[in-house]
């Protein structure tokens, strides 16, 4: 296996022109245990020499950089402009870059208020596993011409083409942030997420961190964004809004917000030996049955449940510790299994590696395995990005 570092567009096309084999495209690598595991690839197509911002236009709150730019070196220089990518992943702490991002789908607790970075993002540039660039969108927000090639790639884990470039709109850095958090059970934390949503406060995210081996009892966290008054307004009516569900909270002081979202951040992560990590995407309304599943199931196997839950979106990181590989095993096979019950995805991340011997990463294939086949065939016919990913969908 070789490892190669292009530092341009027509250097990747180059490498994927006059090779052959099978190619795993790797940024900063906080992804690579999601989904499938790509094993002994022959060639390792590093982007993290593809760096810099390419151009920056604050009138028209655009840029566009490579894909192997971390996200935190491209909000360090839009911070001059007091301009961000209104995204906010834990995995930018490792380092993540905004290439792999888009590949992997990721996201942060903005995306309540901003979206998703598919939502982010108005152009790119791609290439394809023969050497062929393509490009879709421009610098224009409102750009309409050609296909929605980075939706297409939005979480393909680089299995259909390497991300080269992206064109990103931007946001004004709100001048205030404020964080309102409270104990919460998962029921009361649902429905005060749900009131939340559709109220007109606006919130910029919405969380609830589980207390770890807890059977329900956790934390809720609610940001707000804006000006010195909107913002001390807005957290006053949702202390308000949250105690008809039952929780008595406060707004916090900046040092122990920071600490609350560095503690959500962690918990995000995971990080330890040993865990398996699901994300699971469902209604907002179900967060109660996932978190009650997963607890319940997991006592059985005498495993410690950690759970985060962006609860008005309806995305949720569930990481299993201790017990046995079998145990995991288990427990992730009879949970997604209840997740897909109820139609929410399933996403298995990190595992140890002896569960790969039990579960299948993807599960069961959904009713659109047929078209994600034939876009497969379309854009990598050799099979030569990220061969078993999403094995044995395709």
């Amino acid at each position: 296996m070789s490892v190669v570092q292009p530092t341009s567009v027509s250097g990747v096309a180059d490498l994927l022109r006059t090779t052959t084999g099978s190619v795993l495209v790797r940024g900063a690598g906080t992804k690579q245990d999601w989904a499938g595991r790509v094993s002994e690839p022959d060639l390792v197509l590093d982007t993290t020499r593809l760096t810099g911002l390419l151009t920056y236009n604050p009138a028209d709150l655009t840029a566009s950089v490579r894909a192997g730019t971390t996200l935190a070196d491209l909000q360090a220089e839009l911070s001059g402009n007091h301009q961000w990518l209104a995204l906010d992943p834990p995995s930018a702490e490792r380092g993540a870059t905004v290439g792999g991002l888009v590949a992997a789908g990721d996201s942060g607790p903005s995306r309540l208020r901003y979206g998703g970075l598919r939502d982010l993002v108005i152009g790119v540039t791609i290439v394809l596993a023969d050497g062929t660039i393509a490009r879709s969108g421009g610098h224009v927000i409102k750009n309409v011409a050609g296909y929605d090639l980075a939706k297409l790639l939005y979480g393909s884990l680089g299995s259909l083409a390497v991300v080269a470039e992206v064109v990103v709109r931007l946001h004004p850095r709100p001048p205030v942030a404020r964080t309102v958090a409270g104990p919460a059970d998962v029921g009361q934390a649902s429905a005060a997420a749900l009131a939340l949503a559709a109220s007109p406060l606006e919130p910029a995210a919405v969380e609830w961190v589980s207390d770890r081996g807890s059977g329900g009892s956790g934390q809720l966290l609610v940001r707000v964004d804006g000006s010195e008054s909107s913002t001390t307004h807005a957290a006053a009516r949702i202390q308000d809004l949250v105690a008809e569900h039952g929780i008595t909270s406060r707004t916090l002081d900046q040092e122990a917000a920071d600490r609350a979202w560095q503690r959500h951040s962690a918990t995000v992560l995971g990080g330890d030996d040993g865990v398996a990590t699901l994300r699971i995407a469902s209604l907002p309304s179900q967060l109660p049955t996932i978190a009650t599943d997963a607890f319940r199931l997991a006592d059985r196997t005498q495993l410690e449940v950690e759970l985060v839950s962006s609860a008005a979106v309806g995305l949720h990181t569930v990481h299993l510790r201790g017990g046995t590989g079998q145990g995991q095993a288990r427990t992730i096979m009879a949970l997604r299994e209840r997740a897909r019950a109820g139609g929410a995805s399933v996403l298995l991340c990190t595992r140890p590696t002896g569960v790969d011997e039990v579960v299948d990463a993807l599960g069961p294939a959904p009713s659109s395995v047929a078209l994600l086949r034939r876009i497969k065939s379309q854009f990598d016919p050799d099979g030569r990005l990220a061969p078993g990913r999403f094995h044995p969908w395709y």
